[in-house]
Parts: C-alpha cells; sequence; structure tokens
C-alpha cells in the first residue's frame, strides 16, 4: 500500500513538472543563458588583466560554450505557441549559437594566450548578449 502512494505522489510530481507553461520554460532557459553570458564576460575579461590562470579561463569558457549548446537544445525542444512563435525561437536561436561561437573562439585564443583576440571576442560577446537581450519581452527581463 505504501509503494502505491508513493508512486501515485512520483508520477504527479513528475506530472507537474512536466506540465510547465513554455514561456515559463523559455523564460528559465534564457536566465541561463544570460548567466553563462555574464560568466564569459567575467572569466575573459579576468584573463585579459591577468587575474585568473589560463586553464581556469579555457575551462569555464569550454564549459560555457556546452552550456549554450544545451540551452539551444532545450530551447529547439520548446514547443511553438501563440506565446512563442516559432519566427522568434529561431531568432533566439541563433543569437544563442553566436554566442557559443564566440566563447569557442574565445577559448582557442585563451589557450593561445592571444589577449587580442580576447578583448575583440569579449566586445563581441557583449555586443550579442545585448543584442539578445533587446529582443526579449519584457516579462523576460530581469
Amino acid at each position: 500500500m505504501k509503494s502505491i502512494f508513493i508512486g501515485y505522489l512520483l508520477a504527479l510530481t513528475l506530472l507537474t513538472a512536466c506540465s510547465k507553461a513554455a514561456p515559463d520554460r523559455l523564460t528559465e532557459e534564457l536566465q541561463t543563458v544570460k548567466s553563462w553570458t555574464a560568466t564569459s564576460k567575467m572569466v575573459a575579461d579576468a584573463w585579459v588583466r591577468g587575474a585568473v590562470p589560463k586553464v581556469y579561463a579555457k575551462q569555464t569558457l569550454n564549459k560555457a560554450q556546452q552550456e549554450f549548446q544545451t540551452e539551444t537544445d532545450n530551447i529547439a525542444q520548446i514547443e511553438s505557441s501563440t506565446a512563442i512563435p516559432q519566427s522568434y525561437k529561431l531568432a533566439l536561436l541563433g543569437h544563442i549559437k553566436r554566442l557559443a561561437k564566440i566563447t569557442e573562439q574565445m577559448s582557442t585564443a585563451v589557450e593561445q594566450e592571444n589577449y587580442s583576440v580576447v578583448s575583440q571576442r569579449l566586445g563581441d560577446l557583449s555586443q550579442e548578449g545585448q543584442t539578445l537581450d533587446s529582443q526579449l519581452p519584457q516579462q523576460n527581463k530581469p
């Protein structure tokens, strides 16, 4: 009897977790993207200033790139709806893919100890992050 009750609670928990509205899921995913963008900027800037070691900067930028890819996959799986048109979702995915590419380039530049490329890509990262932020609906902005 107890195992049936536990199974029922588990099923109810799973249904509740899976029923999150698409706009809410999108908001969560975009918050993660914004966080990794800020982390990438902070670490790259610190590396350029000599405040963090090369290995830390490279690992962090690699992780950011992986997280951008994960978020791209997660957002692609959110069903398009009236609240989230397909064209809007595709535009967001394009920005996130560019953020991933920029962090990849930064990671390579850190490995090569190319400070000028990291500085340049840091500007690109800021610009792309601002562009993404400007396209978010008001309710998705913190």
